[in-house]
C-alpha cells in the first residue's frame, strides 16, 4: 500500500519564532526601563540653581531622597519617616560606603532644618558621599 504524501507549496516559507522572541523580549525591556524610570522621580521638586556643577564622576550605587518644601522625605517614590531613612542608611550600602552615594533631592524652598537631619543620618551611617541635585544655570 502506498502512503499518500503531501505535495509542499511552492515558495518561501519564514520561521518567525525567533521574531517573536526578540518582540518579546523588547516589550519586557521597555516596561522593566519604564519601571525603574519612574521610580525615583515620583515627587515634583523644584531643585536650586547652581553656578557650579561638578557631575565628573557617576555612581552606580546611589540612594536618592527626595525632600519636599513641607519636609516629607521620600526613597524610591515612597514616604519615608527619619528612623526609617536611618535603618535603610545602615542596611543598603552593605558595609560598603566607600563607593556608595546618597542624592539629596531637596526643593529650593526646604529650609536647611529639613536637610541636616539627612546629612548627620548619612554621617551615623559611614557615608560621606553626599551630593545635592541641583540645575545649573
Amino acid at each position: 500500500m502506498k502512503v499518500p504524501q503531501r505535495e509542499h507549496p511552492p515558495g518561501i516559507r519564514f520561521n518567525i519564532t525567533p521574531l517573536i522572541d526578540v518582540v518579546f523580549l523588547l516589550v519586557i525591556f521597555f516596561l522593566v526601563t519604564a519601571h525603574f524610570a519612574q521610580n525615583e522621580q515620583v515627587e515634583a521638586v523644584e531643585l536650586p540653581q547652581a553656578s557650579q556643577v561638578d557631575d565628573s564622576h557617576e555612581s552606580p550605587r546611589r540612594m536618592i531622597v527626595s525632600v519636599t518644601h513641607d519636609g516629607a522625605l521620600f526613597v524610591k517614590g515612597r514616604p519615608v519617616e527619619m528612623p526609617e531613612l536611618e535603618q535603610l542608611l545602615q542596611t543598603e550600602p552593605n558595609g560598603r560606603t566607600a563607593d556608595y552615594e546618597v542624592r539629596i533631592r531637596s526643593d529650593r524652598l526646604t529650609p536647611y532644618a529639613n536637610v541636616e537631619p539627612i546629612l548627620l543620618a548619612c554621617l551615623r551611617a559611614g557615608v560621606t558621599n553626599v551630593g545635592f541635585n541641583v540645575l545649573e544655570k
